[in-house]
């Protein structure tokens, strides 16, 4: 059952422009000298309009015939000024106009019911007219219940975007302007849907001006899952331009059975080889996935070029289209790539994209290549800290773990697992550190600086002597328990003496060996170091722990704290010298601070209550005691949860293993290595796989996971991060998996496929100079109960049009006569 779905009324079909174009001007030049003729006319016409009315008929009369010159002169040159309906419109405004100027005049004579009868009876009769000359022709469309929905598909793969010969538009770019072609052609039969196929879009565009908006840099050709992109949106026939180079997963014998006929359309030349053709791949870019801010990091571009040999070209980094960097490179084409080696210096704390930019070359035919994108997290530890630690022994893993996870903290670890050896963790480029600084620029480059279980004979006069000016200019200085530093360590008598808050003189026995929970003192239950915690310490009065703190095996006996130290915490029951045991001291040195804690296993703190996470006294009480060291009491130490994907490269070749990695913090913003993180992987086939990362040692709040894809094509990684059953955020990006070179390998078109998909299909083959033809072969295919049927009936063959006229001219002239006008 056909349904009534519109009436349209023509006016002297698509090829009539010429006609009323020429009629506006001839109008027009008549209103412009008709007004002409009437201002030389006023002065001398005593029973005339005024002079400054004939100057105002003038005006109109001009501007209006000006206006409908202009619009018959525009129509000539612009298709958007020549539908029939506007022009008419117009011509009847203009005529309008010029019969209420021939009337004006005798506005003197008439009253305004005289002259609105006389106005309105030569318009109508203009309309009459008009109608006539125009040939109108009046149209009910009437469409099928079932209307048919044909999806016209342009391939947007890299291939698409090479240009056969030089100075021809990419196969893209014809591929888009013929698909207009045929939509206009079908557009008054069918339904119809536009799509573009790069791996990207999974949906039909808004319209087609969008094709306009999509580069053809996909990086894989799968011509079957584009024809099921528009099937899968109810297209009941499909329209594919493609060059036929089929590199996909899906097989083209897959498409047997199906039942939508598929009509293939060829773009670009059979003989076009890969290896001829003038072109640069940025093959990879290799860098560090995270880095600090305001640190300077280099990033590795891997360029590979054919057919250019010697041609010098611009390689550029870029931020959001801005320019960090640009190098110079003479290319050298062949097997062997080049490497560009670009330095930034992140300002911004967060996820980046930097795109490694080549401009193409007028030789190149596409510009798939020269363009490739790496992420990086960047991060913001505002308090860099050197750890220098004399042995390897159970505080060192947790007190490093503790400080790596802080999101505020930059770590730089020295453990010297044995003489003239140390294991270096978190050294940055550019610090130039090759072990323990021996420059006082080396040494001012750390916030705070932490001495481990060492002898005044790990560090040369001249190194203490750096550490000294160092803190005189504000860096802070920490000296853990040991058994061979302080005063057994000869520290009392070393350069760097002066600077500890303790008296370094040798005691009997030089350790305590009593189990004990730290005691507050005064000064210490309002310091900014146990603020938050002082609940798990015994109080300044003696008063017990709040709550149950593991207990320390023992401390170093100090001999007392200088004069102008702060005692925080205190042994509860031992004395030296008659005084409590001093177990942390605090002292102002210069612009810096230094404080002495004679305990060495808080990793029992950390043991015992680990699973409370960053909210355990251990974690605050070393954080906030590093953050007053570095005079930072009052840093941030919260910035929220975060999942960040980071994915090392966008594209992989078949058999090459791929590392997803993410980075995660949690509901405080503290890299943490205690949360469940699980991706969920969708491969080309459309089929989920779910894998759970595992948290790496080496670096506290980075989960990875090795998976080895299952074919070539598009994945689609979801992450997913909770921590105590609390969801922490989610993150995803895509890779690729692709043959060498992958989609530019091959840029011979293959007519041969695009055959097999019509034969399959019971679609038709046809190059791109045959898509005229095409539309009449896609409405031949349409059943009758689906094609659009319209019916016509021309009016301009009506005699009651041309009676009318003459009745309504007769009338004009009856009452003219009637009122004794001319």
């Amino acid at each position: 059952m056909n349904i009534l779905a519109g009436i349209e009324l023509d006016f002297l079909g698509s090829r009539g422009f010429a006609w009323w174009a020429l009629i506006l001007c001839a109008l027009g030049a008549a209103l412009i000298a008709y007004g002409v003729m009437q201002r030389r006319r006023s002065p001398a016409t005593p029973a005339g309009p005024a002079p400054d009315a004939a100057d105002r008929t003038m005006l109109i009369a001009v501007v209006t015939g000006a206006a409908s010159i202009a619009y018959g002169l525009g129509a000539a040159l612009l298709p958007m000024m020549r539908a029939a309906p506007v022009a008419m419109a117009f011509m009847l405004t203009v005529s309008g106009m010029a019969v209420w100027l021939f009337y004006r005049r005798m506005f003197e004579y008439l009253g305004r019911f005289r002259l609105g009868v006389l106005f309105a009876l030569r318009v109508l009769a203009v309309l009459s007219l008009l109608l006539l000359l125009f040939k109108p022709v009046l149209a009910f469309i009437k469409m099928p219940h079932h209307v048919n929905t044909v999806g016209i598909v342009v391939d947007a793969s890299g291939s698409m975007s090479v240009s056969d010969q030089p100075n021809e538009p990419s196969r893209y770019l014809q591929s888009t302007l013929a698909a207009r072609i045929l939509m206009t052609e079908l557009g008054k039969q069918v339904r119809v849907k536009c799509f573009a196929y790069d791996g990207k879009h999974n949906g039909p565009l808004a319209s087609a001006d969008e094709w306009n908006n999509i580069p053809p840099d996909g990086n894989v050709t799968d011509l079957p899952a584009a024809i099921k992109l528009a099937t899968d949106n109810g297209c009941r026939q499909v329209v594919l331009f493609s060059d036929g180079i089929q590199n996909g997963p899906t097989k083209i014998s897959s498409l047997a059975g199906g039942s939508v006929p598929v009509y293939t359309v060829r773009v670009g030349s059979t003989a076009t080889q890969a290896k001829g053709v003038p072109d640069i791949q940025i093959v990879r870019v290799d860098g560090p996935q995270t880095a600090p801010v305001d640190t300077q990091v280099t990033l590795t571009a891997v360029i590979r070029s054919t057919a250019l040999n010697d041609r010098t070209v611009e390689v550029y980094l870029r931020q959001n289209k801005a320019t960090l960097m640009e190098h110079r490179l003479v290319l050298q084409s062949g097997p062997t790539p080049q490497l560009v080696h670009l330095k930034f210096t992140p300002h911004k704390v967060g996820r980046v994209v930097l795109d490694v930019h080549i401009p193409v070359v007028p030789e190149e035919r596409t510009s798939a290549g020269n363009q490739q994108q790496f992420p990086m997290l960047i991060t913001n530890p505002q308090i860099r800290v050197l750890y220098l630690e004399g042995r390897v022994r159970p505080e060192v893993g947790p007190l490093r773990n503790v400080l790596q996870m802080d999101p505020n903290i930059n770590l730089v670890s020295m453990i010297r697992t044995r003489p003239n050896y140390f294991l270096m963790h978190g050294i940055r480029e550019g610090d130039h550190l090759i072990g323990v600084p021996t420059t006082l620029k080396q040494w001012e480059m750390f916030k705070v600086i932490i001495l481990g279980d060492e002898s005044a004979r790990f560090l040369s006069a001249g190194q203490q002597q750096e550490i000294k000016t160092a803190i005189a200019h504000g860096s802070g200085f920490l000296m853990i328990g040991g058994q061979h530093n302080f005063a057994a360590g000869d520290w009392g008598d070393s350069v760097l003496g002066p600077v500890f808050p303790i008296n370094l003189q040798v005691t009997t026995p030089a350790q305590i060996s009593l189990p004990f929970v730290p005691q507050l003192t005064a000064f210490g239950s309002q310091s900014p170091i146990f603020q938050g915690i002082s609940q798990w310490f015994i109080g300044p009065a003696g008063t017990p722990a709040q709550q149950q703190l593991p207990p320390l095996a023992g401390c170093v006996a100090f001999a007392g704290a200088k004069p102008g130290a702060t005692v925080l915490l205190t042994h509860p029951t031992a004395l030296v010298n008659g005084k409590p045991a001093v177990v942390l001291a605090v002292e102002h040195y210069g612009k810096g601070r230094t404080a002495a804690f004679a305990a060495d296993t808080t990793f029992r703190w950390q043991l015992m209550l680990r699973t409370m996470g960053d909210k355990s006294p251990y974690n605050r009480f070393w954080g906030q005691l590093i953050r007053w060291l570095a005079g930072e009491s009052k840093v941030k130490t919260s910035n929220g949860p975060s999942v960040t994907a980071m994915i090392r490269k966008e594209r992989y070749e078949p058999n090459e293993p791929v590392r997803l990695r993410v980075a995660v913090t949690d509901m405080h913003g503290q890299s943490t290595r205690y949360a469940q993180v699980q991706a969920t992987i969708t491969g080309p086939d459309g089929k989920d796989r779910v894998v759970h990362l595992t948290a790496r040692q080496s670096q506290v709040g980075m989960y990875y996971r090795n998976i080895m894809p299952r074919g070539s094509g598009k994945y689609h990684v979801a992450f997913v991060a909770s921590k105590d059953h609390q969801k922490l955020g989610t993150d995803a990006t895509d890779f690729y998996v692709m043959a060498p070179g992958g989609e530019m390998d091959k840029l011979a078109a293959e007519p041969s496929e695009l055959q097999r998909i019509a034969r399959l299909t019971g679609g038709s083959y046809t190059e791109l100079a045959g898509v005229g033809d095409l539309a009449r072969i896609i409405k031949a295919a349409l059943p009758p109960t689906a094609q659009v049927q319209r019916s016509s009936f021309a009016l301009y063959n009506n005699r009651a049009f041309f009676l009318v006229f003459i009745g309504l001219m007769t009338a004009e002239w009856y009452f003219r006569r009637k009122w004794q006008l001319q």
